[in-house]
């Protein structure tokens, strides 16, 4: 019968964890800390909620301000442009009278008799 094994057997070994005196120390100041930082989170969020509640929350009047401010903006944007094209259609106007006004001008004008150029 000659039954060879190749490789390991698999074992399991079982035993008890004893944390030792050290382990226990370290596990008591892990839970204090833990404990800390919820309590001190509880503080921030009861701190955050009174704030909330004794403080007039502004931003509604700040977006009716924004929107006033932003709508006197656009009325002078839409003035400045009325202003500029009435300058405009004045300075056409002006040009073009003085277009007519020399045209006029230009007309040959009749030589009498005695006069020389």
């Amino acid at each position: 019968m000659k039954f060879s094994v190749v490789g390991l057997p698999h074992y399991t070994i079982w035993h008890l964890y004893e944390p030792s005196v050290d382990d226990i120390r370290h596990m008591e100041e892990m839970e204090k800390e833990r404990k800390a930082k919820e309590a001190e989170e509880e503080a921030k969020k009861a701190k955050e909620n009174k704030i909330k509640e004794n403080f007039d929350e502004k931003k509604s009047d700040w977006e009716k301000e924004k929107a006033a401010v932003q709508d006197m903006v656009q009325q002078a944007k839409n003035e400045e442009k009325a202003a500029a094209e009435k300058a405009r259609q004045q300075e056409a106007a002006a040009k073009q009278e003085s277009n007519q006004a020399d045209t006029k001008e230009d007309k040959p004008v009749e030589k009498k008799e005695g006069e020389q150029s």
